[in-house]
């Protein structure tokens, strides 16, 4: 956009800006949608706005109220006919209003929008100052939020200038039909209307279908036949899926490693909280809040049962028959677990205290010097060294201090989740262990970023000290030309290191999106493991996102492209729940555009919507469309 665009700004601020709300920004969510106009593209926007008005309850013809008999049912009938008995009720009726099972599809703040009137509008655009101002440097839209009372239910109106054009464009609403009237030659038919001659016309087609409410499926094709269809796979080589899980949405299947991630993540924040609170002379102890309290004896049973118990085989199950990933996540709530500090995290997290998780680690220790250990920690983790040292009496039993207990579990839990998803991930055949270690870019990264990184997915639930500092007190081949300071030759109980266990818990919070991700594709659309081997491996790709925590207002959304093959049962024959149609045609003089969106759900805001007058109608059988008409015309200056 061109900086002139802000002399228009200026100008309309001031002229109008006592009547009318004036903004320079990104274009309305219902703009957007209905014209294509990119979401980041900067426009001026002229709207009423009346905040005095109480909610307005705006229907979807696609999701109300029907009665059979005496009987009162809620349908979604997308995609759906209804019975030929079934009688629906008039909008009105407010009491068979269906609540609807996905958010609004605008924004909050747009509910305050008010069209204005269509002839002030005409005055505005026909100013003498303004359209000196539009026809000298600026470049960019200015669009009007009309009120839809004048004949033609006039919803918006543009004027633009470009570097060689300008260009006039109007939306209209043309109320709710059913989608059996959707066909190629009216929608010719008005644009040749338009254009008053039957040039070459170019058609881009763009179908989303909804499949759940946070799963979409989007097509899109451009093509100069002279009669396109509407719905084309083969034109269409690849079908975007949009798929937003949502982490209050998390399902029985997955629940427990969501909690074992929250509590990872809530000993890594005490820790960090402990630590802070050191360096303010605060020495209050560190706090665990994460287990409900285990019974002491049955800590130390527990404990020695585990540490003396002949070792098993660590190897995952070698199936000949693939599992799907709904069996696969059956089975690992009850797999064995071989190394030992899995199973230690598995007792330790329970404690309730601080007090007792120190405790539980003294037991852990005690064990290690006095017991005949038949389980060798595999693992590489610091508890499994200080174990391995203390057995094999090469140190004495440790005593932990401050946020060293905490330390000690994060790393274990951590690498015991880790294991959780590779078994997951492995034995649904989604992909190797390898694949799964692949390395990741970090979005907005720092220097401390991008060589932790570098690590693989396996590494990334390791927590390495530098090598002088892993050495233990019997260390004494030192090289003595290297100079050491005092503090990197004494053996640390702990190498935690705040920035790596964020990188880590980010890591595994991404592994944990992509399972979610390949469940609901699983469950919802139930392609061939072949794509989905596909999908996953692109999802692993996925650059990294700085860990800032886990709560129930998180969502993670994918774009992904998927071969249209694939899920040719979910679109053949089937309504899209929103299509956007455009036919561009053009002369040496100007270009005609016109853009047909059809909805099955009203998109704009109640108080932009009332107008629309749709109250009044009543359908059965049919899906139904909210149908609007963008025409524009772009002149050469």
């Amino acid at each position: 956009m061109h900086c002139c665009l802000g002399n228009v700004y200026e100008f309309l601020e001031t002229r109008y800006g006592n009547q009318y709300k004036i903004e320079l920004g990104t274009p309305s969510t219902y703009l957007n949608k209905i014209t294509g106009v990119g979401v980041k593209e900067k426009i001026i926007y002229c709207y009423n706005e009346e905040r005095n008005r109480p909610n307005l309850n705006i229907i979807s013809p696609s999701k109300i109220n029907i009665k059979v008999g005496k009987c009162e049912v809620d349908l979604d009938l997308t995609g759906s006919p209804l019975k030929d008995e079934c009688l629906v009720e008039s909008f009105s009726d407010m009491s068979l209003v269906a609540k609807s099972e996905t958010d609004n599809p605008w924004e909050h703040d747009e509910e305050v929008h008010k069209g204005i009137n269509v002839e002030k509008v005409c005055n505005i655009i026909c100013n003498e100052e303004f359209q000196k101002l539009m026809s000298g440097d600026a470049q960019g839209s200015v669009w009007f939020l009309c009120d839809a009372l004048d004949a033609e239910k006039t919803l918006l109106w543009q004027y633009e200038f470009l570097a060689n054009n300008f260009s006039r464009g109007i939306v209209t609403f043309q109320g709710i039909i059913p989608s059996c009237e959707v066909n190629t030659q009216t929608l010719l038919r008005h644009h040749y209307d338009i254009t008053h001659q039957e040039n070459r016309v170019e058609t881009t087609i763009e179908n989303t279908y909804q499949i759940k409410s946070d799963i979409e499926l989007f097509c899109s094709w451009t093509t100069t036949a002279k009669l396109p269809t509407l719905i084309d796979l083969n034109a269409s080589n690849d079908v975007v899926l949009t798929q937003i899980f949502r982490f209050d949405c998390c399902g029985t299947s997955t629940k427990d490693l969501l909690n074992q991630l929250n509590i990872l993540t809530y000993i890594r924040d005490d820790i960090v909280a402990h630590k802070k609170a050191n360096l303010s002379e605060n020495n209050a102890e560190p706090v665990y809040r994460c287990g409900r309290g285990i019974d002491m004896q049955d800590l130390r049973d527990s404990v020695t049962q585990v540490m003396t118990e002949v070792s098993g085989i660590a190897d995952f199950e070698q199936n000949l028959i693939e599992s799907d990933i709904e069996e696969v996540l059956e089975k690992s709530k009850g797999r064995n677990l071989f190394d030992l500090t899995d199973k230690l995290w598995d007792i330790l997290k329970c404690c309730s205290s601080y007090k007792e998780l120190k405790l539980g680690f003294h037991v852990v220790f005690q064990c290690a010097a006095r017991c005949n250990i038949m389980k060798i920690p595999t693992n590489k983790n610091r508890l499994a060294e200080i174990i391995t040292e203390v057995a094999n009496r090469r140190l004495a039993i440790p005593c932990l201090t401050g946020s060293e207990p905490l330390e000690l579990l994060l790393e274990i839990g951590l690498q015991k989740l880790y294991k959780d998803y590779e078994y997951i991930f492995t034995e649904s055949k989604l992909c190797s262990a390898n694949i799964l270690k692949q390395k990741n870019v970090v979005e907005k990264e720092n220097d401390a970023f991008v060589s932790n990184i570098r690590k693989s997915l396996k590494n990334a639930v390791r927590v390495e000290a530098p090598p002088i500092a892993r050495k233990t007190l019997l260390y004494k081949n030192v090289e003595k030309t290297k100079k050491l300071s005092i503090d990197s030759i004494g053996f640390k109980n702990s190498n935690f290191s705040e920035n790596e266990s964020g990188i880590h818990l980010a890591k595994l919070l991404q592994t944990h999106c992509i399972l979610e991700h390949l469940l609901m594709i699983h469950i919802h659309l139930n392609i061939n493991n072949s794509v989905s081997r596909d999908i996953c491996s692109k999802l692993l790709k996925r650059p990294l996102k700085p860990f800032e925590g886990i709560n129930d207002t998180l969502t993670d959304k994918i774009e992904i492209a998927l071969p249209a093959h694939s899920l040719s049962e979910y679109l053949v024959g089937k309504d899209p729940y929103k299509r956007r149609i455009t036919m561009v045609s053009c002369t040496e003089l100007r270009e005609v555009q016109s853009t047909f969106f059809y909805s099955m759900e009203n998109i704009c805001p109640p108080i932009v919507a009332e107008n629309f007058k749709t109250e009044e109608k009543e359908f059965v059988k049919e899906n139904t469309y909210y149908h609007w008409i963008y025409n524009k015309i772009k002149s050469r200056k």
